[in-house]
């Protein structure tokens, strides 16, 4: 039996997925697919373990045991949310924009470590550390930081409770943003299996944004910078929150065109 009679024999599974695992696993380009050939014993069984992990709706990266992240290889499993690729695109405003050398950078609720590592990667004679209040998340990217040679620390916190004044250039956060409201409407890949806690923040996904838009005024340095991916449709309470709070809030758009992206200075 042959890959290809292999992906015919599980064809109720999107064949992108199974193409993304055999690629994986072989460590080849998916145009390389060895389709035509047979896979070993050993190899059908990893295969057919992984058709049911995927036939479960677990998402491909957990199957596979990592994500791509700009430069980076990450490891994840259901510990922590999946690097999106808009999150790519929030390191990528950071590094035009926002971040100078040597800089102290902060991410709050780094997850699998995805925006400080990229940044270190990028910028090495930054300081870049990360913060998390689930110490299963941080395992996960002290193990990528290990992995990667990055001299990225992480510590378990609650947003910026315990940081002292004016210690941060940038803070930097992809929160949970998703309202319990909103949770019926994800989908099943992501709502039955990535960390609710990496999801959802209150009734309208706004609660924990709000506390760290608060928290940063004591945290950042004269002149620094917190910058925010949220959902697309919290504009007016952020908007709201700013001129309560004394920021000055600029807006960006993602790569779909959704205003997702906030640079908040003090006014």
């Amino acid at each position: 039996m042959t890959w290809a009679d292999l992906f015919d024999h599980h064809a109720d599974i999107p064949r992108e997925k199974l193409r993304w695992w055999l690629s994986d696993r072989l460590d080849l380009p998916l145009t390389s697919l060895p389709l035509a050939q047979s896979p070993s014993k050993e190899l059908q069984k990893a295969f057919e373990d992984a058709a049911t992990r995927l036939r479960r709706g677990e998402p491909v990266q957990y199957v596979c045991g990592h994500a791509p992240f700009r430069a980076l290889n990450l490891r994840v499993n259901p510990r922590v949310l999946i690097p999106r690729p808009e999150t790519e695109y929030l390191v990528q405003i950071a590094l035009d924009r926002l971040v100078r050398p040597g800089d102290r950078i902060l991410d709050v609720g780094t997850g699998s470590g995805c925006i400080a590592l990229a940044i270190k990667s990028e910028r090495p004679t930054c300081q870049v550390e990360g913060r998390d209040v689930s110490e299963d998340a941080l395992s996960v990217a002290r193990d990528n930081a290990a992995r990667l040679k990055l001299d990225v620390p992480f510590r378990q916190a609650d947003l910026l409770s315990d940081e002292p004044d004016h210690a941060w250039d940038l803070i930097i956060a992809n929160l949970p943003y998703v309202g319990e409201r909103e949770r019926e409407a994800l989908p099943s890949d992501v709502r039955d299996h990535e960390p609710g806690l990496a999801l959802f923040a209150g009734p309208d996904g706004t609660d924990l944004v709000l506390k760290l838009m608060d928290q940063a005024r004591r945290v950042l340095t004269p002149g620094g910078y917190l910058l925010l991916e949220t959902g697309e449709t919290q504009r007016a309470v952020y908007e709201a929150a700013a001129r309560r709070l004394g920021w000055r809030l600029e807006g960006l758009n993602d790569l779909a065109g959704r205003e997702r992206f906030w640079i908040l200075t003090l006014a």
